[in-house]
């Protein structure tokens, strides 16, 4: 037995006995072999939806719940060996689940650039025309103010205004000059915009 062989031994013998500190050395060890392989192995339209350490402690957490598989290896490439062959299987059966499986189906997925739509492209730039809602929000307490604050009779003729009457037809329900309505209407419309 050369010496590699006769210190993985020593490590397994360590962690059939639970030692903490030799599963730690173990993972540290091997893991990087399991890393690469999952790496190798996980297609590129997975690679957004799971982190490769994902598979590497679904691996070892495999390994550790078989305690028989801690009495199985006698020497180092046959662990390896093995744990290589777990990873690669949770890669292709999570490859396989979403690719068969309607619900996780990664080839129905589409960019959103890529999607056809009948509203305006969400990558044009906001028209900074418009009001922002605080902007209406702030006009809008203003102008509520202003109208509470004026007297009944200029409170009717602007909600008619506002309701789509003319001039003339507030004039007539409210039998008042036309011109009268119409400068209620301009001294509060000023004081909003002043």
């Amino acid at each position: 037995m050369n010496d590699i062989d006769a210190e993985f031994n020593s490590l397994m013998d360590r962690i059939r006995t639970g030692e903490q500190e030799a599963a730690w050395q173990l993972l540290e060890l091997y893991g990087p072999h399991i890393l690469r392989v999952v790496r190798r192995h996980l297609s590129e339209k997975l690679r957004s939806k799971f982190d490769s350490i994902d598979f590497v402690q679904s691996v070892w957490a495999s390994f550790f719940r078989q305690p028989d598989c801690v009495h199985r290896f006698g020497r180092p490439h046959e662990l390896v060996a093995f744990l290589v062959s777990i990873a690669r299987n949770k890669v292709y059966d999570e490859m396989r689940r979403r690719v068969r499986a309607q619900k996780y189906n990664v080839d129905r997925e589409q960019a959103l650039e890529d999607m056809p739509t009948s509203e305006p492209d969400m990558r044009e730039p906001i028209d900074t025309r418009q009001p922002r809602p605080s902007e209406v929000a702030v006009v809008r307490e203003q102008w509520t103010q202003l109208f509470e604050s004026q007297p009944p009779r200029y409170q009717r003729i602007l909600e008619l205004r506002f309701r789509g009457a003319s001039y003339a037809e507030i004039a007539d329900s409210l039998q008042i000059h036309e011109r009268t309505a119409r400068r209620v209407v301009d001294d509060v419309v000023s004081a909003v915009e002043g």
